[in-house]
């Protein structure tokens, strides 16, 4: 098939090739080969391997706006200047279309001036409530007074109007993921005092069940939001003193004159915001007006009023915040949706992307990832000769774009077609939380033809550490560093690359012979790191040092052009018998991106211990995938027979072998053995992922205890 092919292929890239030519495209080429590769961070000093942006060196910057110093501050910048334009759009939900399809109708729109009115009486019936403002200076010592409003629901624009509003009374946010359970509400309540509590409609009743182990809560402020006209809810009657008042209620009562705004300091506490626990317990980092402020600096020439952003991944993980707020103070309009009806699969009558058409989006690894695999397996239900076609154009423009110039045939031809996928007005891709796989960067990239990048940081850096320059096409690079912050490299000698040679400072090469400026462990300065973790001193004193550094526990190296490159991670290495060490947070990333993985439900899960000669996983099957080469392959049965079939197992773990030698994994790193897993997803719902769509490795192996013990022994020789 692809020798009868090959004279239409080379027709068809002939005619990308003259259309480039005739409109100029080659002159991407001679701008690529005569600029250099840029400095992209320049040393501190004399240490090469301590580095601040190129552009920032003796001037870190703090702000998006010069002369702003606090959310509230920003809030009022866009208030001022972007009064008139779209701040927050969500369309109205009209409940099930079927069981798996959520059905929508039209989009309601609130300018900024909206969401200023709505906003100030938020916070003045905050203050009504009894909450009182914050201590000016933030501290990590248990609360002794009403001053923090806990926020447990999901991503909507109720969520961000009353973060808005807490600010302007300087009154700060807890968060807690609306996916952790009952549980983890009553923690933060009681551990913050919090007298009131901003959820769904559909909470109320699970709060008010275990109202008696909260004694300090005092007022529930429920939203509508995913409850559809004539959805009845019920909503027991309070007792204890309790009041229940709908937030629509709740805003109304404002009184803005009786409880005028109380601007907060830069060092007021502006949210304790709870990680999602993929290592333990949920730590609170406490982090203020100013360390927030200091992270949006990083998109402050990126975007604009003109954007929209689409928003959909959980407000309480600090990635989404963040970006909600930057958009914020630069007039973006953000759209509201959530991460099952992005597309038609799981919306109707279209999926949000389409009917938003954003301009800008990020998201975590496995949404690229699902995308990526969404697009590939409509490829793979066309013809042959459109398959061909396809990748064809792939190639080209993969191949194009890595020369400085686009394919406009193939443009025209093909990808305006897969752009529609993302609403078709797509200009820049932001994916953070988590490594991403170099493949699925590549494919996003060329598929959209956008820039796509990687950012990098922690909810203790609020989500700020890195940003790769948009004009930096290759993939692998965890960005540069952010305005606001120094950056170094911290020898870690006692932990070994795969070649077997510790990590230091002081290294001029990586471990594949490529010059860099220094090797170890990632620590981070500047006044977007947060305080510490709440009522938690001695696990602050580990992670932040007295110097204002702190340590992320990942192992990075800064690349020839000064760009921070992620290679490892202290906390999940893992150590063998024959005491070699395996990454299987990488080996994840990696072995992920093999076409019979399910990122729908959950991925793969790489498991390895101090008693095992090497590693194995556990993997959710694709079905569909599965199915195609079953017949493509002329293996008989059903899903089940296939599924349990040599033949299968024997073509994954050779497609596992391919892309442990892509990636360049150890030797050691290379899977022993792997066991299907199919109709029983990970989820948060079932603890298996983080409510930030990370693995929580041990409840896997929990849920799948005898497969995983049976899996386990074969890696025992």
């Amino acid at each position: 098939m692809s020798l009868a092919l090959l004279p239409l292929k080379i027709l068809l890239v002939s005619i990308d090739l003259f259309i480039a030519l005739i409109t100029f495209q080659w002159i991407g080429i001679i701008k690529k080969f005569l600029t250099p590769m840029p400095m992209r961070s320049v040393p501190v000093a004399d240490d090469e391997a301590h580095r601040v942006a190129t552009a920032f060196k003796g001037n870190l910057k703090n702000t998006p706006v010069e002369g702003v110093t606090t959310l509230h501050e920003l809030a009022q910048y866009a208030y001022k200047n972007f009064g008139h334009c779209n701040s927050m759009g969500q369309r109205e939900y009209l409940g099930q279309h079927n069981p798996k399809v959520k059905k929508f109708g039209d989009v309601h729109y609130k300018t900024y001036d909206q969401v200023k009115d709505a906003s100030t009486k938020f916070g003045a019936s905050l203050r009504s409530a009894g909450l009182v403002a914050s201590p000016g200076k933030a501290t990590l010592d248990q609360l002794t007074t009403s001053c923090t409003l806990a926020i447990f629901e999901n991503t909507c624009p109720e969520w961000m109007i009353g973060a808005l509003g807490a600010f302007s009374q300087s009154i700060s946010i807890t968060t807690v993921y609306a996916t952790l359970g009952i549980d983890a509400v009553i923690d933060s309540i009681n551990a913050g005092r919090i007298r009131a509590i901003l959820c769904n409609k559909k909470s109320v009743s699970i709060l008010l069940g275990k109202i008696k182990d909260m004694p300090t809560l005092k007022h529930i402020i429920y939203t509508n939001d995913m409850i559809a006209p004539g959805e009845q809810v019920n909503l027991p009657a309070p007792s204890g003193g309790v009041k229940v008042v709908s937030f629509e209620d709740f805003v109304n009562a404002g009184d803005t004159k009786a409880f005028p705004i109380v601007p907060p300091k830069p060092d007021t506490t502006a949210v304790i915001m709870y990680t999602s626990g993929s290592t333990g317990k949920p730590k609170g980092v406490v982090v203020t007006h100013k360390n927030v402020l200091a992270t949006t600096s990083m998109v402050a020439d990126i975007i604009d009023e003109n954007d929209v952003f689409i928003a959909y991944l959980p407000l309480a993980h600090i990635f989404e915040l963040v970006a909600e707020i930057s958009c914020v103070g630069k007039g973006v309009c953000i759209c509201y949706a959530d991460p099952k009806t992005l597309t038609a699969t799981g919306s109707y009558p279209v999926g949000a992307l389409e009917q938003y058409k954003p301009t800008i989006m990020v998201g975590v690894p496995k949404i690229w990832d699902v995308i990526k695999k969404g697009v590939q397996a409509k490829i793979g239900a066309e013809s042959k000769v459109k398959q061909y076609l396809v990748n064809t154009a792939f190639e080209s423009r993969m191949r194009a774009r890595k020369l400085g110039f686009d394919t406009p045939f193939f443009k025209a031809l093909v990808f305006k077609k897969f752009a529609k996928v993302v609403g078709g007005k797509l200009r820049m891709a932001v994916s953070g939380g988590g490594p991403l796989n170099s493949d699925v960067q590549d494919f996003i990239g060329t598929c959209f033809g956008i820039p796509m990048g990687q950012g990098y940081g922690l909810t203790e850096t609020c989500a700020g550490l890195t940003l790769q320059d948009l004009n930096d096409p290759r993939a692998g690079i965890a960005g540069v560093p952010i305005p606001c912050v120094e950056v170094k490299m911290v020898s870690c000698a006692e932990i070994n690359d795969k070649a077997g040679l510790p990590y230091l400072s002081t290294d001029r090469k990586d471990v594949n012979g490529n010059p860099i400026f220094g090797r170890g462990e990632v620590c981070v300065k500047g006044d977007n790191v947060g305080l510490g973790y709440y009522m938690m001193a001695d696990k602050t004193k580990e992670d932040f040092d007295e110097d204002g550094w702190f340590h992320t526990g990942d192992i990075g190296q800064f690349a020839s052009d000064g760009s921070v490159q992620i290679v490892d991670r202290k906390k999940n290495l893992i150590k063998l018998k024959g005491g070699e060490y395996i990454a299987v947070e990488n080996m994840e990333m990696t072995y992920g991106n093999c076409r019979f993985v399910d990122a729908v439900g959950g991925g793969i899960c790489c498991y390895g211990d101090g008693d095992m000669d090497r590693p194995i996983a556990l993997m959710q099957l694709n079905k569909v995938v599965v199915m195609n080469w079953a017949k493509e392959n002329g293996v008989a049965g059903d899903f089940s027979t296939v599924k349990d079939s040599k033949e299968l197992y024997d073509i994954i773990m050779k497609e596992m072998e391919g892309e442990h030698k892509n990636a360049g994994l150890g030797r050691n790193e290379k899977l022993i053995a792997i066991a299907f897993i199919a109709d029983d997803p990970w989820t948060p719902e079932n603890g298996c992922l983080t409510a930030a769509n990370k693995l929580q490795r041990r409840a896997v192996v929990e849920k799948h205890e005898k497969l995983w013990e049976k899996t386990r022994e074969k890696g025992i020789f």
